[in-house]
């Protein structure tokens, strides 16, 4: 089997007015936010969600405009949908339903509201978000009452570009011969290993460091953490399954799966995983077995 190296919080804070209930949102709750300083552009590096009664205190908000601070400045205003926030290399947008707004948005909002940071084309350079009276991102206006309300959206984080990420060396985990025989129905198992995911090198900074198995020739359908084989395989019923080594569960593919970084240095990380033959049909062929899987890191 080959293993392949691939390449929060939120405050609500309401201010009512003889005529409008003025709300704000501050978005990523004074947090941290950790990413490569080599990121690349266009990459989502945080998203906060607000539920429709966070927005406008309804289940549905009837949305009638929309003003875009660009980098939170009163003065600055921008179309949209994407606008730089005051720390160089990062800009942000807010999709309402999926649909990016822009200041000409008019439309009714059912299910989410989405802020999103992400990665733009200037030099990353670390900073601070700092919500205040005058640096606000995003107004949004809604139906209610004779006159309507607003909501207004504040952004607050500190910021840093790391530079440096974890490595992952290739890795091939050799599986030991087992017998047809050794099967017993499809989801059997036989032939185990136990071996480690490696990763090396990760520079300290960073809030958290995921993992995340994607099979190159896709998942056995209905049985977790099954590798289908490779096409050069010779065999035929049977494909690879992975484990966590700690608590034997199958592992989850394509979805983040936290490592022991913890903030520090680490020159090498290890997770314990197993790898084993699985039975995947009812009939079993002999033959050589080979399966692989692209190991991707996301940091946060």
């Amino acid at each position: 089997m080959n293993l392949l190296r691939g390449p929060a919080l939120f405050l609500t804070v309401c201010a009512f007015w003889p005529l409008t209930a003025q709300c704000a949102l501050t978005a990523f709750g004074e947090g941290r936010i950790a990413a490569p300083s080599n990121t690349a552009t266009g990459a989502i590096l945080a998203r906060q969600y607000y539920t429709p009664q966070e927005l406008c205190a309804k289940d549905v908000c009837e949305i009638t405009s929309a003003t875009l601070f660009n980098k939170g400045s009163s003065w600055s205003t921008k179309p949209g949908p994407d606008i730089e926030t005051t720390v160089d290399g990062l800009s942000t947008r807010v999709l309402l339903d999926g649909v990016p707004m822009t200041d000409k948005v008019r439309q009714s909002v059912r299910s989410r509201v989405e802020v999103q940071l992400f990665r733009d084309s200037r030099t990353p350079k670390n900073g601070t978000l700092k919500p205040g009276i005058l640096s606000s991102y995003f107004t949004i206006r809604y139906k209610s009452g004779i006159l309507g309300d607003l909501n207004i959206i504040y952004l607050a984080a500190d910021v840093n570009f790391i530079n440096g990420t974890c490595s992952v060396p290739n890795q091939t985990v050799n599986l030991p011969d087992a017998s047809v025989t050794s099967f017993r129905g499809v989801g059997s198992t036989a032939g185990g290993r136990s071996f480690s995911l490696r990763l090396t090198n990760c520079p300290a900074g960073y809030n958290r460091v995921g993992y995340q198995v994607s099979p190159l020739n896709g998942p056995v359908s209905g049985i977790p953490g099954a590798l289908q084989l490779r096409p050069d395989s010779t065999a035929s019923g049977v494909g690879i399954k992975l484990s966590d080594a700690k608590t034997q569960l199958p592992l989850a593919f394509d979805r983040s799966i936290a490592t022991p970084y913890n903030g520090s240095a680490a020159p090498q990380i290890d997770i314990p995983l197993n790898a084993e033959y699985v039975q995947t049909a009812e009939k079993i062929t002999g033959g050589t077995v080979q399966a692989g899987a692209l190991v991707l890191l996301d940091y946060q």
